[in-house]
């Protein structure tokens, strides 16, 4: 499996930024239906899940550590560097492809870019209502460093907020 960082969509052919729109949307639309937040807009809000919100996070100066398999993506995450660390924000593995241990090749890949660039930290924060989730960073080495109250699609929930040095 091939690693690469995007700060630009041309690094990637035209199928494989299609590809990796399709690797976050099918991620999370699991997430959102086992939240009960699944509705239609998510199939159809391309600003949202598609390629213009790949292109503002770029135009915003983050970057997208994409997992390439046979030159299709098939897992990434995004990642923005912020004072103190370097944020993942929306990993996402394709369905097919998870149960491979793909999130935790893309966080530590992300863990090499955040030491040769001199971050001190990775962050994440991800839902309270996800325990799975808040168990599975545990388990790599994340600890939790706060819960901040979140209303959002209609439901109640804690923000949980993450650091690995």
């Amino acid at each position: 499996m091939n690693m690469t960082i995007i700060s630009t969509l041309s690094q990637l052919a035209p199928e494989q930024q299609a590809e990796l729109a399709h690797v976050i949307k099918e991620s999370w639309r699991k997430l959102y239906i086992n939240l009960g937040t699944y509705t239609e807009a998510y199939e159809t809000d391309e600003n949202f899940w598609g390629l213009p919100m790949i292109q503002k996070e770029l135009t915003a100066g983050n970057r997208w550590l994409v997992a390439l398999e046979a030159g299709q993506c098939i897992a990434a995450v995004l990642l923005e560097a912020t004072d103190d660390s370097l944020m993942l924000r929306m990993l996402g593995v394709h369905p097919d492809h998870q149960g491979r241990s793909l999130a935790i090749t893309l966080i530590d890949h992300a863990g090499e870019i955040a030491r040769r660039e001199h971050y001190p930290k990775l962050t994440l924060f991800t839902s309270g209502l996800l325990t799975g989730l808040v168990a599975f960073y545990k388990r790599i080495g994340f600890t939790e460093t706060r819960r901040e109250p979140v209303s959002r699609f209609g439901l109640q929930y804690d923000r949980v907020f993450f650091e690995k040095y």
